[in-house]
């Protein structure tokens, strides 16, 4: 058996020699915090007793490698950050599910004067789906979905977030491309401007409107007779909200408003009514954090010649501190699905629930160990989509800061 100083050693080696690409995080994460280069990485075994989530059920265990390579630059008073993330994982029964993803991206923010700034993003993604995710049948699977998306974002910001008033504009641009099981009737463009205007009406507390207007361009399909259909659209959202920071023990940002999606094509049903988002943090004490979450949107379809429907989740993620070096997670997560067929066929809700629990310890301080459990169920008005998945994993992961 290997001692724990050779095996830390081998952990550095394995991390140091991983991939280096590079992508980029957001910028408001704590990695800013220290300039220059950081190297992390992560090495698992995991477990699933339903790798494709659907009713064959076959089981299988991966091994994975995650590097995580970032940089960040300081010019003045302008950030840059360059970032890489990857996993590699490899399975012991059926090598047609083994995968490499990686994440690369470059990010600025400009600090152009007391009330002007300006943030940029470029990104790579190369990346598998979750099997069970999305409205599509798992069941002729026999590997994952895998896509390529790139992005550009840019934001500028008129005013400061302690202002009395303040003004973010935005643009994404978005090309996601998918690269097997014949998925390339989902390939999409997506162009998005928005626009917010925050203003304080307390020293801890801001009303915030924002009004977004997203376009979704989907290439024609043509059917072996003839039929031709096209699924872009364009989504509105006029939401009204608060960011607050009622003291240390609790934050959050909630928005409320009206959305509106128009297809192109009149043989699919718009979609129109109520949208909401909360994402709101609560600290009852100081080893232990509580996060609450929900959102009500729209989604864009994964099955041929079917428009976008309605979701909407639920979360609740809870922390809890044992002892300085040991922690426990909690995850809890519901989505709903109503989809409405233009097709005539008759409606579909899909409820899928999701459970993660953890303990991390931590073996020295750059280094932990972590012990996870997931256990996911989908179930349908239309048994094909029924699934029932749990998942095991061990791993060690390097935290230099």
């Amino acid at each position: 058996m290997k001692s724990s100083t050779q095996m830390s050693a081998l952990l550095k080696n394995i991390v140091k020699h991983s991939y280096l690409l590079i992508l980029a995080i957001p910028l408001t994460s704590q990695a800013e915090e220290r300039p220059g280069l950081l190297l992390n990485g992560s090495v698992s075994a995991e477990y699933t007793d339903n790798v494709l989530n659907n009713m064959n059920e076959t089981s299988d265990t991966a091994f994975i490698i995650n590097p995580d390579v970032k940089y960040l630059g300081l010019v003045g008073k302008h950030k840059f950050l360059l970032s890489y993330n990857g996993k590699l994982a490899t399975y012991t029964k059926d090598s047609d599910l083994n995968y490499n993803e990686h994440k690369l991206a470059l990010g600025a923010r400009l600090d152009h004067s007391h009330k002007i700034n300006t943030q940029f993003k470029l990104g790579f993604d190369k990346i598998i789906e979750e099997p069970g995710s999305t409205n599509s049948s798992t069941q002729s699977l026999t590997e994952f979905n895998q896509y390529q998306n790139k992005t550009a974002q840019a934001k500028f910001y008129y005013g400061q977030t302690v202002s009395t008033g303040q003004i973010v504009l935005g643009y994404k641009y978005s090309d996601r491309e998918y690269t097997n099981n014949q998925q390339s009737f989902r390939d999409v463009e997506q162009n998005q401007f928005s626009a917010t205007f925050f203003y304080r009406i307390a020293p801890k507390t801001r009303m915030l409107f924002q009004a977004s207007t997203e376009e979704y361009s989907y290439e024609d399909q043509t059917f072996s007779n003839g039929f031709v259909f096209n699924q872009s659209s364009n989504n509105n959202l006029y939401l009204a909200g608060v960011e607050w920071e009622a003291s240390a023990k609790t934050t959050g940002l909630f928005k409320i408003g009206y959305q509106d999606k128009d297809f192109d094509d009149v043989r699919f049903i718009d979609i129109s009514g109520l949208s909401y988002m909360l994402d709101m943090i609560w600290k009852p004490n100081t080893y232990t954090q509580i996060k609450l979450g929900a959102t009500r949107q729209t989604t864009e379809s994964a099955q041929v010649n079917e428009g976008g429907f309605l979701s909407t989740s639920y979360s609740v993620d809870v922390s809890h501190e044992i002892t300085a070096r040991t922690s426990l997670t909690g995850q809890y997560v519901i989505d709903n699905d109503d989809i409405v067929f233009s097709s005539g066929s008759a409606d579909r809700t899909d409820k899928r629930n999701t459970i993660k629990v953890g303990i991390k310890h931590s073996l020295r301080k750059w280094l932990n160990i972590n012990l996870a459990y997931k256990y996911q169920d989908k179930s349908s008005t239309s048994e094909i989509y029924n699934f029932e998945s749990n998942t095991i994993s061990l791993s060690l992961e390097t935290k230099f800061d």
